[in-house]
């Protein structure tokens, strides 16, 4: 019966039982509220027991087109959401449309390198180097000042991790890295004549849009 009772115990151990508490604004941390546990090949580990992958897709300046065109749209999206949320599917998806700053960090890199690079020459063109300088100085108050920002368009998918254990983290980031092969060529194809580009974001990408939905500012 002891034996019976720990193999019992090592299971209770190994399954996800976590529910997500109410927060409590102003008295727990960022950690204490994330439902995040960890990363994963590029996904993320919940703590409620499953694996998110994010793509992000190429915008469709709906602006552009006309009335006929719109509609068209619409119902090709209705159609992608119909053949991969139908109702025989368990599948859930979340969609974000996220404005975020102009990410100019390698663009300013280079310009100090080049700043740097006119300095260290035998005969600097002190004229050059403070025009070089000007530049850093715009682009750098444009993006304290968040003066520039862009539209991020996202489709959020999950896979259920069976238990705390490798062997089924490892089988759901296979299963789920299939699944966004499967929805990014689906995606492509269906916007075939829109040009539509999807791609799964890296982990140094999503580290960045969840950091961007806590602090838009960046301070």
């Amino acid at each position: 019966m002891a034996t019976k009772n720990k193999k019992n115990k090592n299971i209770d151990i190994l399954d996800y039982t976590y529910v997500p508490k109410k927060i409590n604004s102003g008295k727990q941390t960022i950690t204490d509220m994330s439902n995040i546990q960890a990363v994963y090949q590029n996904f993320l580990v919940t703590k409620t027991g499953y694996l998110v992958a994010i793509i992000e897709t190429s915008g469709i300046n709906l602006e552009l087109l006309n009335e006929e065109e719109q509609t068209d749209v619409f119902e090709t999206y209705n159609t992608f959401l119909m053949t991969t949320l139908g109702d025989s599917s368990d599948e859930q998806q979340q969609y974000l449309d996220m404005t975020i700053p102009v990410d100019f960090n390698d663009y300013l890199l280079s310009y100090k390198n080049r700043y740097l690079a006119e300095l260290e020459k035998d005969t600097p063109n002190r004229e050059r180097a403070n025009l070089i300088a000007s530049y850093i100085d715009d682009v750098t108050q444009k993006m304290q000042a968040q003066e520039m920002s862009t539209k991020k368009h996202l489709l959020v998918v999950k896979q259920p991790i069976k238990n705390k254990t490798y062997l089924h983290l490892n089988k759901a980031s296979i299963d789920l890295n299939d699944k966004v092969t499967h929805y990014i060529n689906r995606l492509e194809d269906t916007f075939d004549s829109y040009d539509l580009q999807a791609k799964k974001l890296h982990s140094d990408e999503i580290m960045a849009v969840l950091k961007n939905m806590m602090n838009f500012t960046g301070h």
